[in-house]
């Protein structure tokens, strides 16, 4: 299997298409979604090609390749809109190679606490676990005293932090992160 994961789209239609056509680059079977999809916020600019109902139609047409996650931008109204459920706080995806299984915990990145041991436990995570979150709008791959591996694909129209807009790809061995331009940006290796 291979995803293409987008974060924080916040309305921005253009870079919607934009990173779409990445799925069919590199021959995506499924898309990871996490969060904050048509709201930009009140903390965040206004996206320039800001048309929540324009992305709306486009992640449609992946309706049934899509898993996502509701972000602390997104209403209930927000995931009404879909033709596919965005209101859970998190999920699993589970990488397989050679009867080895890696699991990877997505969520947004403003409900749980993964940076702690205590934060950790109470989500049933360990040591070397992966946690693919958005949230921050920075991209980088980030591994935290407790052992924690946290990938952030940043975010695909409104990037913080000095990162490029962006966008991550996950495949049986390892998450690369894009600019989006198609630039390969940084890889982590699954095993």
């Amino acid at each position: 299997m291979r995803y293409l994961v987008l974060s924080d789209i916040h309305g921005g239609a253009e870079e919607t298409a934009l990173a779409l056509e990445f799925y069919k680059k590199f021959s995506c079977d499924a898309i990871v979604l996490l969060g904050d999809l048509l709201n930009h916020g009140p903390r965040n600019k206004i996206p320039g090609s800001y048309a929540p109902m324009e992305v709306t139609t486009l992640l449609d047409l992946y309706k049934d390749k899509i898993v996502a996650v509701r972000g602390n931008c997104d209403g209930e109204v927000d995931g009404m809109m879909f033709s596919f459920p965005c209101n859970a706080p998190y999920g699993y995806l589970f990488i397989e190679k050679d009867g080895k299984i890696r699991r990877i915990f997505y969520t947004h990145g403003h409900l749980y606490d993964f940076k702690t041991e205590d934060g950790i436990k109470k989500l049933g995570l360990k040591r070397g676990d992966i946690v693919l979150s958005g949230h921050t709008h920075i991209s980088g791959v980030f591994e935290y005293a407790n052992g924690i591996i946290n990938i952030n694909p940043g975010s695909i129209s409104i990037p913080k932090g000095g990162t490029a807009a962006g966008f991550g790809v996950i495949d049986n061995d390892q998450i690369s992160l894009y600019e989006l331009n198609g630039t390969k940006i940084k890889e982590f290796k699954l095993w």
